[in-house]
């Protein structure tokens, strides 16, 4: 499903927990199960509210009377259509944080695994580049072999040359000088 529709069936869903908050305020009166908890809820949620006033206000609280049943009622029901409104509000917010951490995840590991890919790709070259350099050094080893073999050869063949024409020169000129 697509970041909209996402966002639009969350919206749907605390579009649609409003009415159900409604008619739990509603039913509350009617129902006794329910009227005893939202009586129990508001007269807590009383205490609690007196106490942190008091202490604001730098009061010691001793004694807390407990609300007449039907302001108990009233507070209790509106408080737990509230709390279901602000529960549907974070639970909504709590899937698309975790949708989105497992979609950057997702995006994070798909990168991860084409850096990889680069990578190994690069090794690749480097390791093709390597064994054509070895090539080339071979090759470069057997040229300057055969060009130093070259060189003696010439070396030996230009020393055979001039040994002949020194010793054709001592021959010659021995021969001439003795003619």
């Amino acid at each position: 499903m697509t970041t909209i529709g996402f966002k639009l069936g969350g919206l749907l869903f605390k579009q649609l927990v409003k009415p159900v908050a409604k008619s739990v305020k509603d039913q509350a009166a009617t129902r006794p199960w329910l009227k005893r908890l939202c009586i129990q809820v508001g007269d807590w949620s009383n205490r609690i509210s007196l106490r942190l006033t008091l202490r604001l206000m730098g009061h010691t609280p001793t004694m807390i009377k407990p609300l007449a049943p039907e302001k108990a009622l009233e507070y209790g029901a509106n408080f737990l259509g509230e709390a279901m409104v602000f529960t549907s509000g974070a639970l909504v917010v709590s899937v698309e944080y975790t949708r989105k951490y497992f979609a950057d995840k997702t995006k994070s590991e798909k990168k991860k695994r084409q850096e990889a890919a680069k990578k190994e790709a690069l090794e690749r070259r480097f390791l093709n580049l390597e064994g054509k350099v070895a090539i080339l050094l071979q090759r470069q080893r057997e040229v300057d072999q055969t060009l130093e073999n070259t060189r003696h050869s010439i070396q030996r063949y230009i020393d055979t040359k001039e040994a002949a024409i020194e010793k054709e020169a001592n021959t010659t000129s021995w021969l001439w000088w003795n003619t």
